[in-house]
């Protein structure tokens, strides 16, 4: 499965939407609800970075990484 985040911005989400339209069908998209999650990030007791990148200069990426770890967690039996 492909998470995408729900709720990006419009042009974002178009152009995400359009990368992954030639995906083959074993490749399913599944859009997350990103409710709480910016919230998350920023209260986060690490220090969130991607090479040498910090939330706000590329929010997006740690929207994306969140949402995946949303979806992962609600496929884990409890």
């Amino acid at each position: 499965d492909l998470v995408v985040p729900a709720g990006l911005d419009p042009a974002l989400a178009a152009r995400i939407a359009s990368d992954l339209a030639g995906q083959p069908e074993r490749n399913r998209v599944v859009e997350v609800p990103t409710d709480g999650l910016g919230a998350a990030l920023r209260t986060s007791p690490v220090a969130l970075s991607t090479m040498g990148r910090g939330l706000d200069d590329d929010y997006a990426y740690f929207l994306a990484a969140a949402a995946a770890g949303r979806y992962a967690a609600a496929l884990t039996p409890r």
